[in-house]
């Protein structure tokens, strides 16, 4: 009401999603929505709180598809390059989240316990090595090295390594090869179905 301007990453749309999802289970439907969302300018600290708490209120509204969630900035009129490929990583944090704990090798770790014993260490018992892989998500954009080791390493922030990481997909990127017969025959189905769907100013005024 201020402005004019939509608010996408203020508590009331993560209200909502929370109203959406209780009358989701009530009447057994699946549902999706929208998250990492935010009115931020740029890929600043803003951006970032509202990006987390639109992510975390439909992940425990019990969304079953969450879509545009990668790159939004100014309530969807702009889209961040560093921002997408950092919502990415979040993402993918927030996936192994909802996954919840895994109870597979129990009673694996519960036999480490014993053979371990008191005062002893788990990093090189054959159960820590097998696992500590898949017990903890390795961020490859989210820094968690030591203060003095991110110093050593050119004290690079978030922004400019999301950055660089964007531009090396995008140099790397190879267009996935499609044989030419599929080719020709959609193209053949594309220009068929051109010719046969009335054009949109007849759509508009005759249908």
């Amino acid at each position: 009401m201020k402005s004019g301007a939509p608010m996408a990453g203020t508590p009331g749309i993560s209200l909502m999603n929370f109203m959406i999802g209780q009358m989701a289970r009530f009447y057994g439907v699946p549902w999706r929505t929208s998250s990492n969302l935010g009115g931020a300018k740029t890929f600043d600290a803003q951006a970032g709180y509202e990006s987390a708490t639109t992510l975390s209120a439909t992940l425990h509204a019990g969304a079953n598809y969450i879509w545009h969630s990668a790159g939004w900035n100014e309530a969807g009129m702009h889209c961040s390059v560093a921002k997408f490929v950092v919502d990415a990583e979040q993402c993918a944090m927030a996936h192994r989240m909802a996954e919840g704990p895994r109870w597979d090798d129990f009673d694996e770790g519960l036999a480490a316990i014993r053979d371990i014993g008191p005062g002893g260490h788990y990093l090189g018992h054959d159960h820590t090595q097998a696992n500590f892989q898949r017990a903890f998500f390795m961020p490859e954009l989210f820094d968690n090295t030591s203060i003095e080791q991110w110093a050593a390493e050119g004290e690079v922030e978030i922004t400019e390594r999301a950055l660089a990481r964007a531009r090396k997909l995008l140099n790397d990127y190879e267009e996935p090869k499609l044989d030419e017969g599929v080719d020709e025959a959609l193209r053949d189905y594309i220009d068929r179905r051109e010719r046969e769907i009335p054009a949109a100013d007849a759509l508009n005024q005759e249908y």
